[in-house]
């Protein structure tokens, strides 16, 4: 076990690498060819079905782009799109999606050279539906690396032995700024002002230039001029300032931003304090891969809360973890149900250890290693890379 120290690990609570072996550095994205996802779903051919399955290969764009596309070009509404799970943006990444069938689809018209490619299509008798995959086959390559075999087998016999950490990777706490966590935790104590801090006024170093100094202008309380300059891709922060200009109550101007969006944030704290009691597992020496006193269980695998208004709280060894999380946010299980913002998170189970299988790795270079591997659905690559770089690979 190694504390990180890394901020940016520290801030979304991924506070230890579960081996304690050197890292080997690198960096993967590179090129779009760097980090390459197949969709692991068992959608089965009925040559009746009343639904069609595109497989497609994206390059560089959202899962989201693609289901807009087929929206556009059937003049469908999104909601008759099927799909299973989101994938990387950038990354080259094969997924399959769900459209209601009929005879005369000439599925060569969705694609769109060097973005989207429709690589087979088949009729099924079932929507797509998010959760229907197994898992995910990985192929990503790591540059600027030392690229040491015996250092990475050294890290595999760690990790094989005392598992790796479920934690919930950077992706899921947004990008550049990586604080929707925070919003979350904002909106469920009812921190109306530290929400609006957090998300229109406070500068993150990684942003454009435009986008500092339109929260500066915020700040400075030039809420027109921040609104008239806030890029387009800011639209959370150019619609909250709209409805600043035009003095709507802060808990009008936040319920203004949808349900989905809401829980969304609170998704995202609730990921991190998953993340806290793992790292709080770690850091007891407690196993990741067996069961101690008090675990929850799931698919066989130790299981903690991903906390909610419903939660039951282990008992023994696994319980003081959380007991311990919960005391040191000051955080009351009921915030979870907030019925003047329309939010209700029940909460859940998530595996304390993260499943990966058939993970291989070989040299591409004076510099450069390529791992191959499949993960459960819901766990983060870039967890199991952390372990073998030990640094801002992701970056």
């Amino acid at each position: 076990m190694l504390p990180t120290n890394i901020e940016l690990e520290k801030r979304l609570g991924l506070l230890y690498y579960v081996t304690s072996t050197d890292g080997v550095g690198g960096r993967i994205r590179g090129d779009i060819e760097d980090f390459r996802v197949v969709e692991d779903s068992e959608i089965s051919l009925d040559s009746r079905g009343e639904h069609l399955v595109l497989v497609i290969e994206k390059r560089d764009v959202t899962t989201d782009f693609v289901i807009r596309h087929i929206s556009k070009i059937l003049g469908l509404d999104r909601k008759f799109i099927g799909f299973a799970g989101i994938k990387d943006s950038r990354a080259v990444a094969v997924q399959k999606f769900s459209i209601p069938f009929k005879e005369d689809i000439d599925v060569r018209k969705f694609d769109i050279i060097g973005k989207v490619k429709v690589i087979e299509a088949y009729r099924t008798s079932k929507k797509i539906r998010l959760g229907m995959l197994k898992g995910n086959y990985f192929e990503i390559t790591l540059r600027n690396c030392i690229p040491s075999m015996q250092l990475i087998e050294s890290t595999l016999r760690e990790l094989n032995v005392l598992g790796c950490p479920n934690y919930f990777g950077y992706q899921r706490f947004g990008t550049r700024r990586f604080n929707t966590h925070l919003l979350g935790k904002h909106l469920l104590k009812k921190e109306y002002e530290m929400f609006f801090e957090e998300l229109i006024y406070k500068v993150y170093p990684d942003e454009s230039a435009k986008a500092k100094e339109c929260r500066t202008l915020a700040r400075e309380g030039l809420l027109k001029e921040a609104y008239n300059m806030m890029p387009k891709k800011l639209w959370i922060e150019k619609k909250v300032l709209n409805m600043m200009l035009k003095n709507f109550p802060p808990q009008k101007i936040i319920r203004s931003l949808g349900r989905s969006l809401l829980k969304f944030y609170v998704n995202a704290y609730q990921s991190y304090l998953f993340n806290l009691m793992v790292s709080e597992r770690i850091a007891r020496g407690l196993p990741l891969n067996r069961l101690v006193e008090g675990d929850f269980v799931k698919g066989g695998s130790p299981a903690l809360p991903i906390l909610g208004f419903k939660s039951k709280l282990p008992e023994g060894e696994a319980g003081k973890i959380v007991k311990d999380v919960i005391e040191c946010e000051n955080l009351e299980l009921g915030v979870f149900n907030n019925r003047g913002l329309g939010l209700k998170v029940k909460g859940s189970l998530r595996k304390v250890n993260l499943n990966y299988r058939n993970l291989e790795f070989s040299n591409v270079g004076a510099d450069a290693l390529k791992f191959f591997f499949w993960l459960e659905k819901g766990c983060y690559a870039t967890i199991l890379l952390r372990e073998f770089c030990k640094n801002e690979f992701y970056k």
